[in-house]
């Protein structure tokens, strides 16, 4: 099947699908430091709060960019 096969339709939920497994690893790797946040090496709290805050901002994008492919923002992409 070439790409050209493919509908708009569903090049977009392929690409939705996985941002959504994305943002599921990103939500594991947000648990994981916010258990490492209560360490008590000030260091290691410093570390990872700067992840909990770049894992936040990569989920939030995420969500942004699926919103925009759900309602056409980004159909002129394909």
């Amino acid at each position: 099947m070439s790409i050209e096969a493919i509908s708009m339709e569903d090049k977009k939920q392929i690409i939705i699908d996985f941002l959504q497994k994305c943002n599921g690893y990103s939500e594991q790797m947000l648990v994981r430091y916010e258990e490492e946040a209560g360490a008590d090496d000030a260091a290691a709290v410093l570390k990872a709060k700067q992840k909990i805050h770049d894992w936040t901002s990569y989920r939030e994008f995420n969500i942004h960019a699926i919103g925009e492919l759900n309602d056409g923002t980004l159909d002129a992409w394909f």
